[in-house]
């Protein structure tokens, strides 16, 4: 028995019908067929290829080769090996990331070759690449805002995705937003301590809520907590975000200036001022109120303010007054 690979039409047919490259060697891993789309693949034609040792057509003819070539594992394991980060050199000198997988060929139990089949993952490594340079570029924009941030599930309230300002503040060994957060066992709920996530689920919309959070160090903090719905393509919420800016300073600066105020209205209405023209008597000095009484200046200073009076005497008057007496004290 040679070991020339034998295979009838049919087995050309579908060889040929198939989208990824596929050679068949002999024993000695000389190439006996390559289908249409290895000629695409490689820029080697079928003629090209036939008789020649595969690692001058398709091998990188690294240490695979050496050690580690898929076909010859096959042919000695008597299995199926597959090869997933091989390289392609192509006609031309490009290299295409590839796929290799190798099965022995045989006939009555006896191995003839190996089936050598070829998958140019090229596109999908470089589309991988780009998701992974996309999804580090996101984590470092996420992990660079200064306040909490989360991706939640929206069924089971577990943490996806925390950033580091949210590592910093919360639990490190719980998994659920509740308890992360607010060292809970049960979701938030009421009037006063609405659930963010659970207003986002009931509305499908954004919403806004404000949370009274206890930390990891056990501070308590009050936030601002911004929730986004994140959809599947059948219009279902799946996650949701939750973005947190703590107005634990803001609330107080607040409340001390609702204090100022209502201090300063109560005293306001303790005082009273003189505005505007005040009629007054030529003659006796007497006020016109606002009915038309005519009042002393003290009376009607003590009914307008909050003004006392006292009497005494004026230098001047005194003298008037009591002119002997101060002949007295002069003499």
């Amino acid at each position: 028995m040679t070991d020339a690979v034998r295979f009838s039409s049919i087995h050309e047919v579908i060889l040929n019908s198939m989208g990824e490259a596929v050679y068949v060697t002999d024993r000695s891993m000389r190439i006996q067929y390559a289908n249409p789309a290895a000629e695409r693949l490689t820029g080697y034609t079928f003629d090209e290829s036939v008789g020649r040792y595969c690692s001058t057509i398709f091998c990188e003819q690294s240490d695979l080769c050496a050690g580690n070539c898929p076909p010859k594992l096959a042919m000695s394991e008597k299995k199926a090996v597959l090869h997933r980060d091989a390289l392609t050199k192509t006609k031309v000198g490009e290299v295409r990331e590839t796929q290799i997988s190798a099965s022995p060929y045989t006939e009555d139990g006896e191995c003839f070759g190996a089936v050598i089949v070829i998958k140019d993952v090229s596109d999908l490594k470089a589309a991988e690449n780009r998701v992974r340079r996309q999804n580090l570029f996101l984590t470092s924009v996420i992990d660079a805002l200064p306040h909490p941030f989360y991706v939640i599930d929206a069924n089971s309230y577990r943490l996806l995705l925390v950033n580091k300002a949210a590592s910093r503040s919360g639990r490190q060994d719980r998994t659920s937003c509740h308890e992360f957060s607010h060292d809970s066992p049960e979701p938030c709920s009421g009037a006063d301590h609405p659930c963010p996530h659970r207003e986002v689920k009931l509305t499908g919309k954004p919403v806004m809520v404000e949370h009274r959070y206890v930390l990891g160090n056990g501070s308590v903090r009050d936030m601002e907590v911004h929730g986004f719905p994140i959809f599947n393509d059948r219009g279902a919420i799946i996650q949701v975000i939750e973005y947190c800016i703590d107005i634990t300073d803001r609330k107080r600066a607040a409340e001390e200036r609702e204090r100022l105020i209502a201090e300063l209205q109560e005293a306001l209405k303790e005082v009273k001022m003189l505005s505007g023209l005040l009629p007054v008597c030529s003659s006796c000095r007497k006020i016109k109120d606002e009915q038309g009484a005519w009042s002393s200046l003290e009376s009607y200073i003590s009914d307008h303010t909050e003004a006392q009076f006292s009497h005494g005497i004026c230098p001047e008057c005194a003298q008037k007054l009591y002119p002997d007496f101060y002949k007295k004290k002069s003499s």
